[in-house]
């Protein structure tokens, strides 16, 4: 997002930005993963403050909400659903 923001403020119309610029790819997965772990170590938040701080944290170096979404959700999605 914040890339996206500074291309606007540059003069790129949005077309070329969202040609080059895909928050969906598995790129940006692997980034947010690798910038959680590097503030706040490995293990995932065990409580919603911490939770909430982490996200607050990633929103503002620039990640969608859906990409936090699946970087604090990232074990839970591996359980089996009966857990």
């Amino acid at each position: 997002m914040r890339i996206r923001k500074e291309l606007e403020e540059k003069g790129l119309d949005e077309d070329a930005i969202g040609r080059h610029v895909d928050t969906r790819a598995s790129e940006w997965l692997d980034e947010i993963e690798r910038v959680r772990r590097r503030k706040f170590g490995a293990a995932l938040p065990a409580s919603y403050e911490e939770r909430v701080r982490q996200a607050r944290f990633l929103q503002y170096r620039g990640f969608t909400h859906e990409q936090i979404r699946r970087a604090l959700n990232s074990r839970a999605a591996d359980l089996p659903e009966s857990v």
